[in-house]
């Protein structure tokens, strides 16, 4: 029999010889993996929100000097940009964050199927 090195490893790691622990091991440690990536990409999103929050104040406030696109228009089209691109950017990072939680459920099955075999 041939060298199998990725379920030799896998049955170190866990522990053990039996291929259904070493399956079950490797779908806890996915999971757990997919959690810490649902926090870090949720603490990203709320890290743009309070950019692009911010960014709107900042533009509200100049505005009480008077027309903001007046005094200086260069700087109300960066900010314009600059939201527009943050906005984007957390878009797109709720869709992963979406997909990632997604995941999570289906994540959770997988070690509840292991656990009703194992």
């Amino acid at each position: 029999m041939g060298a199998r090195p990725n379920i030799d490893h896998l049955k170190e790691l866990c522990g053990s010889n039996q291929l259904q622990h070493c399956f079950k091991y490797l779908f806890v440690q996915e999971w757990r993996e997919n959690e810490d990536f649902i926090r870090y990409i949720a603490e990203k999103c709320a890290i743009l929100e309070a950019n692009i929050e911010r960014g709107a104040q900042i533009m509200q406030e100049a505005e009480s000097f008077g027309p903001f696109h007046d005094m200086a228009p260069d700087a109300v089209d960066c900010m314009v940009v600059t939201q527009q691109r943050e906005q984007d950017m957390l878009a797109a990072l709720m869709g992963v964050l979406d997909l990632a939680r997604e995941g999570r459920t289906e994540k959770e099955h997988h070690v509840g199927l292991m656990d009703l075999k194992g």
